[in-house]
C-alpha cells in the first residue's frame, strides 16, 4: 500500500533536519587560530589555555585516574602528552596498545574529566626517554640509518608507525567530539644536527593526510631564531617555543617567535617548573613561588599567551626506559620536582599553582584531592638467587663482538665471553675500540667461579689487570645505560662492545654473546 505523500515528505524533512543538526553540532566544535587577534578560538570564542605535561608511559594504569583527577583539580585546562614510538612498537611487526600502553583509553579518561589534550606524537619526542622514543630496532635494521631525516629507509618505518598511530587517535580529535585540540610532530628539531627541511615537510604532509584538514599541527623549539628557522621552516606548522621562569618583559620572551612567525598565538610548550635528574647528580629543584610568579607574569599579559607546565606530574622511568646522555644518563625517577610528586602526592608547588589558576578563573576550587595511602613494609630479607653470569640463555658465536641491537637486545645487559687460558700470574692490558655504555670485567676459572676486576665507562679505552692466573675465560657484562635521547650523539648509538678488543696487543677473535632480555626470568644455576 503506497504511503501518503505528506508522510513521506515529513519523514524526509525529519531525517534532513537531523542530518543538518548533526553537522551543525560538529561544526560548533572547532579549535582554530584568529590571526587577526593572534589568539586561539575554541568553538568560535577566544581561548587561552594553561596545560600540564603528564606521561602515561611513566605511570601504572591503576594510577591514571588519580593523577588526571589531581591535574583537573589544580585548575588546568588541558594535559600535554608524549607518545613514545618504542613503547608501542617493540619490533618491526609488533604493535602493543594494551594495559599500561592503552593510549586511547588514557586520552578518553582525560576527556571524561573535562581535560583537553595536546598530543606530541613524534616520531622523535626526546622526553629523557630511551632513544628519544625511537625504537632501537632501527639500529639493527641498519646501524647507519639516518634517523630524524628524509632518508627513505627511515621514513618507511615512520610511515608504518604513523599509519597505525594516527588513525587510532583521529576519532579523539576535538572536531570529532574528542579532547585532542593540537598535535605536535617531531620535537626541538632546530637543535638537531640534520636541519633537513624536506623531512619536516614530509612529516607535515603525512600527519595532515592521516588526521584531516582541521587539526592544528605544531612544532616546538628553543627560544632562538636560528633554532626556529631549522625546526619549523614549513610555514604550515604553528611554531611554539619553550623556556623556563623569567622576569623579562613578555614580548621580549616571545621576541624570537614573533620575529620568525608573526601574528600567531604565543605558546610556551615547555615551561620548566623543575628539571631532570642524572646519575651522580643532585635532585634539581625550582622554587614554587618563583615558578608561579613568572607563570602569572606570562598569562596575565594577554590571552595571546598560552603555557604548558613541564612537568605537572613526572612519574617513573620503569625498567630500562630512561634516556641516555653524555656523560650521565637520566635516573629511574622522573619526579622532575613537579607539582604532583613521583608517587602521586600533592606538593606545596601544587598548592601554589592551584591557588593561582583558580584565582584567575574567578571560581572556587573543588575539594582538595587526597594523597594515596602509604604503608611501611618493615624489614625485607634479601635472598641471594645467583649471578647474571650463571645465565644459561641462548648463545651467539662470532669472531668479533656484536653490538646488542643486532641480537635484538635493546636495553639492559649482554654477556660477552672469550676463552682465555692463563695458569701462571700475569699482567694483562685490555684495549677497547669503544664501550657503550659500561663494561664490567670478570674472569672465570675451571670451577665456574668468577672474579670481578672493575668497570669501564664509554670514555675509557684501556683496562689493566694485575696478577691474573688460573683463568679459563674473560667475561664482560656490557650495560646499556640508555640510548642517547638528545643531540647528535643519537646517531649510530649502538650499545655493547663496539669493534675489536685487544689483549696485550693481540686481537681476541672467538666470542660468545648471551643477551639478557629479562634478568628476573633467566634460567639460573645457583652458586653459593
Amino acid at each position: 500500500m503506497p504511503l501518503p505523500l505528506i508522510f513521506v515528505l515529513l519523514v524526509f524533512s525529519l531525517c534532513h533536519c537531523s542530518k543538518l543538526n548533526s553537522q551543525h553540532f560538529n561544526s560548533e566544535r572547532s579549535f582554530t587560530i584568529d590571526y587577526g587577534n593572534h589568539v586561539f578560538m575554541k568553538d568560535g570564542a577566544p581561548f587561552q589555555y594553561i596545560s600540564g605535561s603528564v606521561h602515561y608511559s611513566r605511570i601504572p594504569k591503576i594510577y591514571w585516574h588519580d593523577r588526571l583527577y589531581k591535574m583537573k583539580a589544580s585548575g588546568l585546562d588541558a594535559i600535554q602528552i608524549y607518545v613514545p614510538w618504542n613503547f608501542h612498537q617493540p619490533e618491526e611487526d609488533i604493535f602493543d596498545f594494551t594495559g599500561d600502553r592503552n593510549l586511547t583509553e588514557f586520552i578518553s579518561l582525560a576527556s571524561s574529566l573535562d581535560l583537553l589534550v595536546i598530543a606530541r606524537v613524534g616520531p622523535y619526542i626526546c622526553a629523557e626517554w630511551d632513544f628519544g622514543g625511537l625504537p632501537a630496532w632501527l639500529l639493527r635494521v641498519n646501524p647507519l640509518m639516518k634517523i630524524r631525516s628524509s632518508d627513505p629507509e627511515y621514513m618507511k618505518y615512520v610511515r608504518q608507525w604513523f599509519n597505525v598511530l594516527l588513525p587510532s587517535i583521529k576519532p579523539l580529535l576535538y572536531e570529532n567530539v574528542g579532547p585532542i585540540i593540537m598535535v605536535q610532530l617531531e620535537n626541538e628539531y632546530g637543535s638537531y644536527i640534520n636541519c633537513d627541511q624536506k623531512y619536516m615537510t614530509e612529516l607535515y604532509d603525512l600527519g595532515r593526510s592521516l588526521l584531516g584538514e582541521n587539526i592544528l599541527i605544531f612544532t616546538t623549539d628553543g627560544a632562538d631564531l636560528q633554532l626556529l628557522k631549522c625546526g619549523s621552516s614549513d610555514k604550515r606548522y604553528l611554531a611554539t617555543i619553550d623556556f623556563g621562569p623569567t622576569t623579562i618583559p613578555v614580548p621580549k620572551a616571545f621576541e624570537p617567535l614573533e620575529m620568525f612567525r608573526a601574528n600567531q598565538p604565543w605558546v610556551n610548550s615547555e615551561y620548566y617548573v623543575g628539571w631532570l635528574d642524572v646519575w651522580n647528580g643532585i635532585h634539581n629543584r625550582v622554587d614554587p613561588i618563583r615558578a608561579a610568579t613568572a607563570l602569572n607574569h606570562l598569562i596575565s599579559y594577554s590571552e595571546r599567551v598560552n603555557v604548558n607546565i613541564y612537568m605537572f606530574h613526572g612519574g617513573t622511568n620503569f625498567g630500562f626506559w630512561n634516556g641516555g646522555a653524555r656523560p650521565r644518563s637520566s635516573i629511574t625517577s622522573y619526579d622532575y620536582d613537579a607539582p604532583i610528586s613521583e608517587s602521586g602526592d600533592i606538593t606545596w608547588k601544587y598548592m601554589v599553582f592551584r591557588e593561582l589558576l583558580f584565582k584567575r578563573k574567578g571560581i572556587k576550587p573543588p575539594q582538595l584531592p587526597q594523597n594515596t595511602t602509604k604503608k611501611a613494609y618493615g624489614k625485607v630479607k634479601m635472598m641471594l638467587k645467583s649471578h647474571l653470569l650463571t645465565n644459561k640463555g641462548p648463545v651467539t658465536h662470532a669472531n668479533f663482538p656484536v653490538h646488542m641491537e643486532r641480537l635484538r637486545q635493546y636495553n639492559g645487559y649482554m654477556i660477552y665471553s672469550v676463552p682465555l687460558t692463563i695458569d701462571k700470574p700475569e699482567k694483562l692490558f685490555l684495549d677497547f675500540f669503544r664501550i657503550s655504555d659500561i663494561a664490567h670485567i670478570f674472569t672465570g676459572d675451571k670451577s665456574g667461579r668468577y672474579t670481578y676486576y672493575g668497570s669501564l665507562e664509554y670514555k675509557d679505552k684501556v683496562f689493566k689487570m694485575d696478577n691474573i692466573h688460573d683463568v679459563q675465560n674473560l667475561t664482560i657484562i656490557a650495560e646499556n645505560a640508555g640510548h642517547v635521547n638528545y643531540g647528535f650523539e643519537m646517531i649510530y648509538d649502538k650499545k655493547g662492545i663496539i669493534g675489536p678488543v685487544f689483549l696485550n696487543s693481540k686481537v681476541l677473535d672467538v666470542w660468545e654473546m648471551i643477551p639478557i632480555k629479562d634478568p628476573f626470568s633467566l634460567d639460573y644455576v645457583y652458586q653459593k
